[in-house]
């Protein structure tokens, strides 16, 4: 697996994939994660309808990428970055087989992000 895909059209297919799939959308309980939500005035309805809404390529940054548990869980992890309300957010997402999108990470970013088909 690679760190970044070359096909744009996978990249918007898989936003495309998961955005049908809003109903199947769950956020990992990590504290950094509900921080963001307290800290942003948001629920994980509201987050998520605001990456709903506003995702695209451009917020590319890598992925996909294997799961790095021991032992791993199946399904790719992507990173992307998005602005919300103000604050550059860092979202890590795994699209896991049963057809759920687990949303390990949408927190503010703590590294830059390298966006390849940002314009």
């Amino acid at each position: 697996m690679t760190d970044k895909i070359d096909n744009k059209e996978e990249i918007q297919e898989l936003i495309l994939k998961i955005k049908d799939k809003r109903e199947m959308w769950q956020l990992s309980p990590r504290p950094k994660n509900y921080k963001t939500l307290s800290v942003l005035n948001m629920n994980e309805d509201d987050i998520f309808d605001r990456i709903q809404e506003n995702i695209s390529l451009n917020n590319y940054s890598s992925g996909p990428l294997p799961d790095n548990h021991i032992p791993p869980v199946k399904g790719d992890i992507w990173i992307f970055g998005l602005v919300i309300v103000g604050m550059n957010c860092y979202l890590k997402f795994q699209d896991k087989p049963a057809g759920i999108i687990m949303w390990i990470s949408i927190h503010e970013q703590e590294h830059t992000l390298n966006f390849p088909y940002s314009h």
